[in-house]
């Protein structure tokens, strides 16, 4: 397992920061909600982590509260994933058959979670046809490296930064897509959506015509680590886009995702990172689209923790 750049010369991490269960920032940390992010950090992965430790230590019960707390994956989360692995190794000089065919062996191993009824119908989608969705959007990433990263011997993956930001107590932690040839690269997969007009029940979810601002903080913090060009590279199984992102907007964004690590520091240190301050200053959308991936039961707990009740 490749080391973590936070192993060494790390230093020590607030007590408001550990008791929220944040240890560090990330582009998704600063990117989502901050009840989102405390009901996921501060509530039920701290739920999970001691379930497991209790399951380490004898307790019978804790396999229940573990898959009660345990929140799977979605297929779409993991598409992308693995078509940035597979188009990659295939700009890197390897097999496309191969590259593909791991991807799909990998995708076929995603189990949807029995209640999640969205995330089955999109597995059931994506692989069908022998996963020509997955593998056409491989071939369109693919063609968009190749024109981003072009003239670049070897591009590197997956390298993880630790970024500091002027007056937040811990660093920014993120892995970059790809760099190369003074190149510094993000890419977005986009996944079709359903639509019961159409024969399929699903329709084709186009490339954005602008660069989208959630994104552009995300390659902004990696480019102010690495420095080059930066380009946002968005792909689907139809057509790909790819946007250079002026410095200044690189600036400007990096600018915001400090204001919003240091605004959000100031709350947990008057909280404190206590779970029961927390959720009495913190207002949830219970309609947000990130809570799709939550069991119906573990979204009634957290509706009566921050009904602190």
């Amino acid at each position: 397992m490749k080391k973590s750049v936070f192993d060494e010369n790390a230093k020590p991490v607030p007590s408001h920061y550990r008791k929220s269960g944040v240890f560090h920032w990330s582009p998704s940390k600063i990117n989502m909600p901050f009840w989102y992010m405390v009901a996921e950090y501060t509530f039920r992965q701290r739920q999970l982590w001691q379930a497991k430790r209790a399951s380490k230590g004898g307790d019978a019960e804790a396999e229940y509260r573990i898959s009660h707390y345990q929140k799977s994956g979605s297929i779409k989360m993991e598409c992308g994933t693995e078509v940035g692995i597979a188009a990659f190794s295939i700009l890197n000089g390897n097999s496309a058959t191969e590259a593909n065919r791991h991807a799909l062996s990998k995708l076929h191993e995603h189990r949807p979670a029995a209640w999640n009824e969205p995330d089955q119908a999109f597995t059931e989608h994506f692989l069908e046809n022998d996963g020509e969705i997955v593998t056409k959007t491989i071939e369109n990433t693919v063609d968009a490296l190749r024109e981003v990263f072009a003239g670049a011997n070897q591009v590197a993956t997956e390298e993880e930064i630790a970024l500091e930001l002027p007056g937040v107590d811990v660093p920014v932690d993120g892995f970059v897509d790809g760099r190369g040839g003074g190149v510094i690269a993000e890419l977005k997969t986009r996944w079709d959506q359903r639509d019961k007009r159409t024969a399929s029940g699903f329709k084709n979810n186009s490339v954005p015509a602008n660069p989208v601002p959630d994104h552009v903080l995300q390659l902004a913090l990696y480019q102010r680590h690495y420095g080059g060009v930066a380009k946002l590279i968005y792909a689907n199984r139809k057509n790909y886009r790819v946007f250079e992102i002026a410095q200044e907007q690189l600036d400007e964004a990096v600018s915001v995702a400090t204001a919003i690590c240091r605004k959000r520091q100031r709350v947990l240190e008057r909280t404190n990172g206590e779970l029961s301050a927390l959720v009495d200053v913190l207002e949830p959308d219970w309609f947000h689209f990130m809570l799709s991936d939550w069991s119906a039961d573990l979204k009634l707990e957290l509706k009566q923790v921050f009904a602190n009740e």
